[in-house]
């Protein structure tokens, strides 16, 4: 009869910690849910769509290369200064985009 009374104290604690865990969660990211994005292609291409884009013309191309793009780090140039270039990869293309402090824009496309 103890078990079952401690597993039942156990059970409450647990439901009342995993309520305050999903209301801290909820407002931390207004909504969103949880976003795991710990590789660096991700975490880079994750930057890039939370900044402005600088021009309008290929801002429809520039979303979904972000969206199902590789970054090519090795062809990147991501110590540069002001405006960081990425080469970002998609199916046998490769495109560069540049972020800069105003925001993203694309600027080629590499064959």
């Amino acid at each position: 009869m103890a078990f079952l009374k401690r597993f039942f104290w156990y059970l409450i604690g647990l439901g009342i910690g995993l309520i305050f865990l999903w209301w801290i969660v909820d407002k931390k990211t207004n909504g969103e849910g949880i976003d795991y994005c710990y590789l660096p292609n991700c975490r880079v291409l994750k930057d890039l769509k939370s900044a402005p884009v600088m021009q309008t013309s290929d801002s429809l191309k520039l979303a979904e290369l972000l969206s199902n793009g590789k970054v090519n780090f090795s062809e990147s140039n991501t110590r540069q200064e002001p405006c960081k270039r990425y080469v970002i990869e998609k199916f046998d293309r490769k495109y560069t985009v540049e972020r800069c402090p105003e925001g993203i824009q694309l600027l080629d496309t590499i064959n």
